[in-house]
């Protein structure tokens, strides 16, 4: 079984331009989650995934696919077993999972998120 892409965050330099372009151009409802600076538009009943936009924290716009596993910590391990390095290590969400941050052999940024089971 193959491990989707269940997420997208869209880092951006200008959070409140890119709320509000995506608001117009795709209809889209960015909600505060968690922080009033991380939004998230949810996909609602049709097909795609939840999108959050967040300001980025060195200044450069990017895109990161989140993949929801349901492991973290072997998750991680496997990470660095096949030449990977996690950039920013396991965390909590409450009521969400675990996250955390990590780099392909490449230097590809990937999000790992395990769901809380409970």
């Amino acid at each position: 079984m193959t491990q989707p892409v269940t997420y997208v965050e869209l880092n951006s330099p200008d959070l409140p331009a890119s709320a509000a372009f995506f608001r117009a151009v795709f209809g889209w409802e960015p909600q505060p989650f968690a922080t009033p600076e991380y939004l998230v538009a949810p996909h609602g009943a049709g097909p795609g995934v939840d999108t959050a936009l967040l300001a980025s924290r060195d200044g450069q716009p990017r895109a990161v696919p989140v993949i929801q596993v349901p492991d973290l910590d072997a998750a991680t391990a496997a990470v660095g077993a096949h030449g990977g390095t996690v950039v920013v290590p396991p965390f909590e969400l409450a009521g969400v999972g675990r996250g955390c941050y990590v780099l392909d052999p490449a230097g590809l940024l990937i999000g790992l998120h395990a769901p809380d089971r409970r």
